[in-house]
């Protein structure tokens, strides 16, 4: 009696994992798509909205959220945190929050999209290397192999760590931005990578226009969901309620946004998931 009584529990304790991985994945998006703002951008995407937004729009179901990190470059608008200082807690902030996220959906894709100082952390985040400018020394790729295993697109726009010769790149730019990547640098991760950068850029090139820089979404906006449909599988078109990051109605899926200050879509969560304020920008289905 005493074997099976044993043999049981066991048996109970293995059956239990897949079971509550089961559990924890049915309620997972398809798709989940990661914004980082810009420097200085309030609380929220910041210009990396327009193509998280169109990705939101080509996939039903889908979510996204916004890092949350400082996006300061000394300003006083920003608390007077140093570009470096934000950088490395920017990095740090991508990978907890995207390790974090394919720990509770393994199965999901990821996109990434990164804006300015947004690329720059994303792109730190993603491909390794250290940014020894900004203070930052570990060289290894921080995310979890899990995690950019899952990781199928990410778009950089107007990232200062571009350099000119990237397998990459996209854009007029033949020259680098205030921080870039060394010459002959590799991303272990450069085929799912589109790297935006126009010559007159002052930020990832060496122009003299700041306009340039902020225009990378209408310029760019289509050819960068066209790229990010190239690597999303076929099957994950379908779906719920959006979990979009502005502008959508009906009800919102797990983890996507469902409120802040600017928000104006929707603000129900599908059940049994209910609207948590995380900060004064951002509320989150959970």
């Amino acid at each position: 009696m005493l074997f099976t009584a044993v043999t049981l529990a066991l048996l109970g304790q293995a059956l239990a994992g897949p079971v509550d991985l089961e559990e924890r994945q049915s309620s997972c998006p398809n798709i989940h798509v990661f914004g980082a703002r810009e420097t200085t951008a309030p609380a929220g995407y910041g210009s990396s909205s327009t193509v998280v937004n169109l990705i939101l729009n080509a996939y039903p179901g889908s979510t996204s959220e916004a890092i949350s990190y400082p996006a300061c470059g000394g300003q006083s608008s920003c608390g007077g945190v140093s570009y470096a200082n934000s950088v490395v807690a920017g990095i740090n902030a991508v990978v907890s929050a995207v390790n974090s996220f394919n720990q509770k959906c393994p199965s999901t894709q990821l996109v990434l999209v990164g804006y300015s100082q947004g690329g720059q952390i994303m792109d730190d985040a993603l491909c390794g290397g250290g940014d020894p400018n900004q203070g930052y020394t570990n060289t290894a790729v921080p995310l979890s192999a899990s995690a950019v295993n899952m990781i199928k697109a990410a778009i950089f726009m107007g990232d200062p760590r571009f350099i000119a010769g990237l397998s990459y790149e996209v854009g007029t730019c033949k020259a680098a931005g205030f921080d870039p990547r060394p010459a002959g640098f590799s991303c272990p991760s450069a085929s799912k990578i589109q790297s935006y950068c126009d010559a007159a850029d002052p930020y990832c090139c060496n122009g003299n226009d700041a306009n340039t820089h902020q225009g990378y979404g209408t310029e760019y906006g289509q050819a960068a969901l066209t790229f990010v449909k190239s690597k999303l599988s076929s099957s994950s078109s379908g779906g719920g309620g959006s979990g979009g990051s502005g502008g959508s109605t009906g009800t919102v899926a797990h983890y996507g946004q469902c409120g802040g200050q600017g928000w104006t879509g929707a603000t129900s969560c599908q059940s049994p998931y209910t609207c948590t304020v995380i900060s004064q920008w951002y509320s989150q289905c959970l």
